[in-house]
């Protein structure tokens, strides 16, 4: 296999380099052995390949901003100081990605920190920045890069679960749907064009004349009426006030709401364990892991921060507004008799976050073969309607 790795050595430009392996890692630690500090690496099919800062899609800017952690990360466990790796960095990037990495630098040659030099650039979130600033108290800054990095990894990894396990369900409705569209406003009034002259019409192919007939005087109302209702769904989901109250009517129900419910806590949960292990007092942890909170649930946040300020203790608090779960408060009380609340806050998320996989997991096994009957059902019912007159005339005819 041939793979590509962005590499470094000493005080150089970062450069790529081609090679075969077996493996990635036989790959980077080939590499190692001859010297270089490799900083990422990718199949040369492109399956990891990263795309340059600055790019309308979020999700490329959050590609992008992992592989600056990552690499930043790098040459700091290799030795190289913070003004030292921005450099090398800066020579190896381009376009707006190599100017954020120069203001970066300007602001920490002028005395400021980095976390006040990464406020001036709005690619960096403020949990990033958070950490950093926790990590200029405790002069460990690659350590908070790793955790920034871990929590990456498993947010990803959720998304992926969750992504993975709802892409067939999905798939097959969108493409029973369009069957079943194709078939109803394209094929039916062909059909139905056999039948418009005929007399003493069976039940099925007077419908099938009567949806024709109806396609033909209001198609196009019926398609700008489609058009205009979708289009208030998407500008109604834009506005963040709107999504909180739909999240809210989506949280009252049954066990969906549960599922979801849990989701968020766990995340919020991680990023609460990640800020406290950084160095970072709970109080202010919480302030900051609120804006992961979705906007039905962030008073309920608030409620837990202001709750800590008046003196209680992190599972009263969390107890008390109703945002801790069973599992959540019994490790919340274990860190406190031990005086590790954010190691327990993360593994009750991770208990969470899989307990979440695996519910969704044994949904999804429920609801696709359901898909599967009503889709196949719909286009069955279709198709019987379509042939049935042809049938029953031709019965007639005999």
């Amino acid at each position: 296999m041939r793979f590509h790795l962005d590499v470094v050595q000493g005080r150089s430009a970062p450069q790529t380099l081609v090679m075969d392996a077996i493996s990635l890692d036989d790959a980077k630690a080939r590499l190692q052995q001859q010297g270089y500090i490799v900083l990422s690496g990718r199949e040369e099919s492109g399956a990891f390949k990263s795309k340059a800062v600055g790019q309308s899609s979020a999700r490329s800017n959050r590609r992008d901003l992992v592989l600056f952690i990552e690499q930043l990360h790098a040459l700091l466990q290799a030795g190289l100081s913070l003004i030292e790796a921005l450099e090398t960095l800066r020579k190896g990037a381009s376009g707006r990605w190599a100017e954020i990495i120069g203001q970066v630098d300007t602001h920490l040659r002028q005395g400021q920190t980095l976390s006040k030099a990464m406020e001036h650039q709005p690619l960096f979130p403020p949990l990033l920045i958070a950490m950093v600033r926790s990590a200029e108290v405790t002069s460990d800054l690659p350590q908070a890069l790793t955790r920034y990095l871990e929590h990456e990894r498993r947010s990803e990894q959720v998304r992926h679960q969750i992504t993975s396990v709802a892409l067939y369900p999905v798939l097959l409705m969108g493409v029973g749907g369009s069957v079943m569209l194709f078939l109803m406003l394209y094929v039916m009034p062909r059909f139905a064009r056999v039948f418009e002259s005929m007399n003493n019409l069976p039940w099925s192919a007077k419908a099938m004349v009567a949806w024709s007939h109806l396609l033909k005087a209001h198609g196009l109302d019926l398609l700008l009426g489609a058009a205009v209702i979708a289009a208030a769904l998407v500008s109604v989901l834009a506005v963040p006030t709107y999504r909180a109250k739909l999240l809210n009517r989506i949280l009252d129900i049954g066990p969906l709401a549960k599922h979801l419910r849990i989701y968020f806590l766990a995340r919020w949960y991680r990023t609460i364990g990640m800020l406290v292990e950084g160095g970072m007092p709970l109080p202010e942890s919480l302030a900051l892991a609120n804006q992961v909170l979705p906007l039905g649930l962030r008073s309920s946040g608030l409620a837990v921060e202001q709750a800590m300020r008046q003196g209680l203790a992190p599972s009263n608090a969390f107890m008390l507004v109703g945002m801790a779960t069973p599992v959540a408060e019994q490790l919340l009380r274990a860190g406190e008799r031990s005086g590790d609340v954010g190691v327990m806050l993360g593994r009750a998320a991770e208990f969470h976050e899989n307990e979440v996989a695996k519910s969704l997991d044994k949904t999804m096994r429920i609801i696709e073969p359901v898909v599967m009957t009503v889709i196949g059902l719909g286009v069955g019912v279709v198709v019987v309607l379509m042939y049935l007159p042809i049938f029953e005339l031709a019965s007639a005819i005999q």
